[in-house]
């Protein structure tokens, strides 16, 4: 079986630790309003940190025009707005135990940098 590629995105020190946090909060007794509000709040911020790790950053480094960078922030700022109500909705509709699973899959995508 060949090894799969992975296009990553180092997270900040702080978010890092959020995202740990929220994983110990989702495993926890806490109300489930607050897990879900916290799992939202951690995963829009991952989406708008790697939004511009990917796309933001090069463009700017890469020295492309500012038209054309703010008209992709336009439309990357239109994609995030559009995922905000349907994932609070999905998120305050879940249970415990598929906030559980919110955890596990958070766990997943949390690991240190191999090359580091």
């Amino acid at each position: 079986m060949s090894r799969a590629w992975f296009l990553a995105t180092p997270l900040s020190d702080d978010l890092s630790a959020d995202g740990k946090e929220v994983v110990r909060l989702l495993r926890s007794d806490a109300p489930t309003k607050e897990k879900s509000t916290r799992a939202f709040s951690f995963i829009y911020s991952v989406g708008e940190y790697a939004l511009a790790y990917h796309f933001r950053q090069p463009l700017a480094a890469l020295g492309v025009g500012a038209i054309t960078r703010k008209t992709l922030d336009v439309a990357l700022d239109l994609a995030l707005k559009g995922l905000r109500t349907p994932l609070r909705r999905i998120l305050d509709g879940m249970d415990e135990e598929q906030l559980r699973g919110v955890a596990t899959e958070i766990e997943t995508r949390l690991y240190p940098d191999p090359h580091g």
